[in-house]
């Protein structure tokens, strides 16, 4: 159905010659009407004409169309691209009126007497195709020959540009070339649809084994916008069988990581000399079998992304040092499982890990089910109290589902917001780091699973990640798990209707005991999401040794992918509100990107301005510029109170105000009666503060925040310096008796100020001399 393409031009020269135009439209119909006779016959008027059925159109406009233009002329809207190409799905009653349309439209203007818009739409017309086999198949597509057949992917045309039943239509047509498949060579076996995906209306595929007849009507059907060839996945079960052992040994080096979990093997030689030191908990307990569970969470806190060893033995990268403290063992189901008094043992493997040094802790074992009982769980209690006092950094897994709220691929992600899919203990913890997983590809390793599809896409929520937020006191609730990491994920095999749970192109690969000269495997869980991003942490510890743990969990902040938005959407997946972390975001400042720190502790129910050093460069000019901060903070905790954490923290960035008008307008005002009875004192009403994103109110009850203000390109004034943050703190309501032992809180901020769109600038140096003459960047006032 391919037609000799016309040219891209729109007829004649600046000004638009309207005759011209009306000719040169009427002529493309008619062009493609002689390629394929009766394409714009009317079959109500032409008995005789045959139905071509429904036929693709690309129609390329000297502007962009909008797809209202042709759903009123009876066509479907497919898709439209920056090109100014919109594709249309066409019967043969919508292209008669279509070309009866172009017939008036050639016609003396003066006679028009349909809409305008229409006539506006042919006037933005400059060239009229057929879209058929040349443009369906990719050059990845296997065509199949002579009595061959090929696996290939079909990619249907996306129904999202529809306003009403998207989701209808869309499952419509993936059934449709189901059944065609299905019905095109019934003699031939093995031909067959492998599996189908129609839960996006915007990304509707099948995946089919094909002959080389069926391949040729595929190529032709108006619903397919694309034929592929299966994407090969990055890591195979081959890749886990063949690897190698490194060809020198690591050399550990930089901030230790504590474990806490089962055994760890340091037989693999990847591992070797990577445990510094171990120890059992409780003393003296004998410990049954050991799980890879250690090994695997110590392999990916140590090194990170294991797959550059695994494609690589002579990787020259250095693993973290690492301390062990053993909890765990095998269950009779062949499960990790915490031994003894569970609070008792985290307790004491946290105190002799600070013993040893130790700030950064990963801790990848929980409950199986949602923390949200009455109070918080004992776990989370536990680990919030004893971080907070030893200054640490405990890194924990939001927690794997083992039942879904529906079914695991068809109703993949509406079960991940259910309340049965919510944070576990001790994810729940307010101080510790939670962490989400994301699947990290999305092509299955078909040498395993021939049948298998993906439940999430590549950067989605993985569908056996807990989710947020977790219960608290506010509407927007706390926001949990605050950032995610590639934990592997899980596909579905349709034609057995099982969960694909440990496939090498979902799952990502780890370290495991050696097992027949096999040093590498895979997995998927929360539990190797965790410590990757311990190892960031590590990686920002070892970049700004002094920093406690408050500015790390700031800096970490700054380092994720994204920011959240709004204060609560329910439909929202939250599987982790920062994103996913790398710390090469925040280890240096450079070029157009400079950040700031702040250590300090405030006053309770008090607030405390610290200005900012704004370069005059930054606000000059034309660029899109943004302000990111980060604040955090470990308030004391009690389970037994209604506000679990003893107090909130927020905070405003303030302009052009000096610091005696903000600590007027943050200081305790009079009340109405104390201004009537004495005429002396003054009101200063409420400073607002510019507009971030999030609003304050997503992080009520947060000890983790990170809001941006991205100011429009022309929104900064160079002589608008004077930059405030201005960091507030309100207790709870505790008794009095709590109140008078919480004096002051620590707390840590980090702001990066970018420049995106001039990446010459030198923010750095810029800000460097600024500070150096004006002594900004630090605290300038309290106010009571």
């Amino acid at each position: 159905m391919t037609t000799k393409r016309r040219t891209n031009r729109r007829p004649g020269s600046t000004p638009f010659d309207p005759d011209e135009h009306r000719e040169h439209v009427f002529s493309i119909m008619n062009d493609l009407d002689d390629a394929m006779p009766g394409l714009f016959d009317d079959l109500a008027s032409e008995p005789s004409a045959e139905d071509l059925g429904e036929i693709v159109l690309k129609v390329t406009g000297s502007a962009q169309f909008s797809p209202t233009e042709f759903s009123a002329l009876k066509m479907s809207p497919l898709a439209g691209n920056e090109d100014k190409h919109f594709f249309v799905l066409t019967n043969q009653e919508s292209r008669a009126l279509f070309h009866q349309l172009a017939e008036k439209y050639s016609a003396d203007a003066s006679d028009w007497e349909d809409p305008k818009a229409w006539r506006t739409m042919l006037e933005k017309v400059q060239n009229i195709e057929l879209y058929g086999r040349d443009d369906r198949v990719g050059p990845s597509a296997i065509q199949p020959e002579g009595d061959s057949v090929a696996t290939i992917d079909i990619v249907l045309w996306p129904t999202s540009v529809m306003n009403k039943s998207a989701e209808k239509v869309g499952r419509e047509r993936v059934r449709a070339i189901r059944s065609f498949i299905q019905a095109s060579d019934p003699t031939d076996g093995r031909v067959e649809v492998v599996y189908s995906d129609d839960r996006d209306p915007d990304t509707l595929q099948v995946r089919a084994t094909v002959s080389a007849q069926v391949f040729d009507m595929i190529a032709e059907h108006p619903y397919v916008e694309r034929i592929q060839g299966p994407l090969v996945a990055a890591v195979t079960q081959k890749d886990i069988f063949e690897s190698s052992a490194p060809t020198q040994p690591p050399l550990p080096e930089g901030t230790p990581i504590g474990i806490i979990d089962d055994l760890i093997v340091d037989a693999n030689p990847w591992l070797r000399d990577v445990v510094v030191a171990q120890r059992d908990f409780p003393a003296g307990y004998v410990f049954g079998s050991a799980t890879r569970h250690g090994t695997q969470v110590a392999g990916l806190a140590a090194w990170g992304d294991i797959a550059p060893l695994l494609a690589d033995p002579d990787y020259d990268g250095q693993p973290f040092p690492l301390y062990l403290a053993r909890v765990a063992q095998m269950n009779s189901h062949g499960e990790t499982q915490l031994v003894d008094n569970a609070e008792k043992q985290l307790e004491d493997a946290l105190r002799w890990l600070h013993e040893q040094g130790v700030r950064i802790v990963v801790f990848a074992l929980g409950k199986e089910e949602p923390d949200g009982g009455a109070i918080p769980e004992i776990l989370s209690s536990t680990l919030d109290r004893v971080s907070t006092e030893l200054e640490m950094v405990l890194v924990t897994a939001a927690g794997n589902l083992k039942e879904a709220a529906g079914h695991w691929l068809n109703d993949y992600p509406s079960y991940l917001i259910d309340s049965s899919a919510k944070v576990a203990a001790p994810g729940s913890a307010a101080t510790a780091v939670t962490v989400g997983s994301r699947a990290h590809a999305d092509v299955v390793d078909t040498s395993s699973s021939p049948y298998g599809q993906p439940i999430a896409s590549a950067g989605k929520a993985a569908p056996f990640s807990r989710t947020g937020p977790s219960r608290a006191t506010n509407a927007a609730g706390r926001q949990k798990p605050e950032f995610a990491s590639y934990g592997g994920s899980w596909g579905y095999d349709s034609s057995i209707d099982q969960i694909i749970r440990d496939n090498a192109g979902l799952a990502i690969p780890t370290l495991i005991p050696p097992v027949n000269g096999r040093n590498f495997g895979f997995a998927a869980g929360t539990s190797y999401a965790a410590p990757r991003v311990a190892h960031e942490l590590a990686r920002i510890k070892t970049r700004y040794p002094d920093a406690g743990p408050n500015l790390l969990r700031a800096l970490l902040a700054l380092s994720g992918d994204q920011l959240p938005t709004g204060v609560k959407n329910p439909n929202e997946v939250m599987s982790g509100v920062f994103g996913v972390p790398d710390a090469d975001r925040v280890l240096e400042s450079v070029g157009n990107s400079v950040i700031f720190v702040y250590e300090g502790v405030i006053a309770t129910n008090s607030h405390l301005a610290i200005e900012l050093p704004i370069p005059e460069q930054f606000a000059t000019g034309f660029s899109q510029r943004e302000v990111r901060i980060a604040l955090a903070f470990d308030p004391p905790t009690r389970r037994s109170r209604r506000d679990y954490v003893a107090g909130n923290m927020t905070f405003e960035l303030i302009h052009r105000e000096p610091l005696s008008a903000i600590q007027a307008a943050y200081a305790k005002q009079p009340t109405a009666k104390q201004l009537a009875a004495d005429p002396s004192l003054t009101f200063v009403p409420a400073m607002k503060g510019l507009p971030m994103s999030p609003p304050k109110t997503r992080f009520k009850s947060s000890t983790l925040i990170c809001r941006e203000y991205s100011n429009p390109v022309r929104g900064w004034d160079p002589d608008d310096q004077i930059y405030h943050l201005v960091v507030t703190h309100e207790p709870s309501p505790w008794t009095p008796a709590q109140k008078d032992e919480y004096k002051e809180q620590r707390f840590a901020v980090a702001v990066r100020l970018v420049d995106h769109g001039r990446p010459e600038l030198d923010l750095f140096g810029l800000a460097e001399a600024q500070l150096q003459a004006r002594t900004r960047g630090r605290a300038q006032g309290q106010t009571p």
